[in-house]
């Protein structure tokens, strides 16, 4: 069950006895050294005012003091509320008291009421909060029962049922309305977000039933590409791509035209270079990148020519191999196509691999993040960060960047699926935690995963993420939490 209400009142008593020893030291820091904290007991004869309040803008969870007079000094008579919304009262202290800003607290009108009944004294300040909205995390579908045998069910958000196993997100190019989700060892679904429905258009049994572990659309939209985990037909010739053709009606189900395209096995990731097209996917084997010209591919199709997608036929080539033989690998370039990231799954580091444009080819990786076979949580940099079980990531561009006019405008938001977080990558090589493992929540079972939805650091928690995706148009994250069976969301509080 999901666990929604005011975190507030349920996590910060443990701070309360500590904060309430500094409180008379935070008062006299905000407002000038000659005012002296007035402790003298609510009187209900006389007014309540307020006279300032400090800070003037933040979000949920921010620190708030209000001035004024008699407040008291009993906080059991004490109510504030700040945009209408309840806010949690530390300390009170006469003229001065302390609280929360609650969630939502959107209008910022701030009122103080005290005393009971008939003998209440409430006062509204002569200026309003300035309520900054906030991302938080959020629910939008799935669910898990307390058996947890809710099982596979297509239908409205409301109901649908799901997202219990490892997988990656997609969005459809053509139609970013519509997210895929590939996973491995079941069928594609699809998330249709404007009609919130869940559908199953394509079946792995179009794939010999193997294991599904990446989809990937061509740079036109036209054709979608699956990645196949199976070795039963001997390295080099057991199918790790499939390609699909978009139907007439624009959509992609199990009536799409379908082919083998590489042929090699043991294929856990792969992408497609967003500015020259070409595949690149790779082999559990001994860790190799091999790249594919799409181009080729095309242009022997459309002459009527047979292609041959094993190894043995020379139609992709091997690139390089990544220091780790026999472990996941999953691709993400770069935007610009300039270099592309290197998630050694299970080993819990990552690699960069810089593009050469000549060649139109990826040169062989180096260590970016975390370290070979040293998984933790640390945030830091470059190898002195611990990641466990890096899954999916996606590139987002920084407003900072942009207005700073740096060359490499984009962050890499990653799954760190064991960590039960979603953590970033920044061009420099700096890993921070960015949504999960709630601070006020890990406390109440001592567990880092969880699935409360709100503030990404303070409450929010996840349970072994491993799919991520960024719509940019309404700046939000959708991220498939298969510990919780649940698609979950990072954005903008509404």
């Amino acid at each position: 069950m999901k666990r929604t209400g005011d975190y507030f009142k349920r996590q910060h008593k443990w701070l309360f006895s500590i904060v309430a020893v500094g409180i008379a030291l935070c008062f006299a820091a905000c407002k000038s050294n000659d005012e002296v904290a007035v402790t003298s007991p609510f009187d209900p004869s006389k007014a309540v005012t307020i006279t300032d309040f400090v800070p003037k803008t933040g979000g949920g969870g921010q620190r708030l003091v209000v001035y004024g007079s008699n407040f008291g000094t009993d906080t059991s008579l004490v109510k504030v509320m700040v945009g209408g919304m309840p806010a949690v009262l530390v300390s009170v202290k006469g003229n001065a008291l302390y609280c929360y800003v609650p969630s939502k607290a959107y209008s910022g009108k701030i009122q103080v009421s005290v005393g009971r009944g008939d003998s209440t004294q409430t006062a509204t300040a002569t200026e309003n909060f300035s309520y900054e909205k906030k991302m938080v995390a959020g629910t939008l579908c799935g669910y898990k029962n307390a058996r947890g045998d809710q099982g596979w069910q297509d239908g409205p958000f409301a109901t649908c049922s799901g997202f219990s196993l490892d997988g990656v997100l997609k969005f459809d190019p053509l139609n970013k309305t519509h997210l895929y989700v590939c996973y491995d060892g079941a069928d594609i679904q699809l998330l249709d977000l404007k009609n919130r429905m869940l559908t199953t258009p394509i079946s792995r049994s179009n794939f010999g039933n193997q294991r599904l572990r990446d989809i990937n659309f061509t740079n036109d939209g036209q054709y979608m590409l699956v990645t196949v985990d199976a070795n039963y037909a001997g390295m080099g010739r057991t199918p790790s791509e499939y390609i699909l053709k978009r139907n007439a009606d624009g959509t992609f189900n199990n009536a799409s035209s379908i082919n083998l395209i590489a042929a090699y096995g043991s294929t856990n990731g792969a992408a497609i270079h967003p500015v020259n097209g070409e595949l690149y996917f790779n082999s559990y084997e001994r860790g190799q990148i091999f790249r594919l010209d799409m181009n080729k591919y095309f242009d022997t199709i459309l002459n009527g020519k047979q292609w041959g997608p094993n190894f043995s036929d020379g139609n992709y080539t091997e690139l390089f191999t990544i220091q780790d033989v026999g472990w996941e690998t999953k691709i993400f370039i770069h935007p610009s196509g300039k270099y592309a990231y290197l998630l050694v799954v299970n080993q819990a580091y990552i690699l960069r691999t810089d593009y050469n444009e000549a060649t139109k080819s990826f040169a062989p990786p180096y260590v970016v993040a975390g370290e070979a076979r040293s998984g933790g949580w640390t945030d830091g940099v470059g190898t002195s960060a611990r990641l466990s079980r890096p899954y999916q990531g996606v590139f987002v561009k920084n407003p900072d960047y942009v207005a700073a006019g740096r060359d490499d405008q984009y962050d890499f938001y990653f799954c760190d699926s064991y960590n039960d977080c979603i953590r970033i990558l920044t061009p420099e090589g700096i890993v921070k935690t960015y949504a999960g493992r709630g601070n006020t929540t890990t406390v109440t079972d001592n567990h880092t995963f969880g699935n409360e939805d709100g503030d990404l650091r303070q409450v929010a928690r996840f349970w072994d993420p491993t799919g991520i995706v960024y719509d940019e148009a309404s700046k939000t994250f959708y991220i498939l939490d298969r510990g919780n069976c649940e698609m979950r969301t990072i954005s903008l509080e509404k």
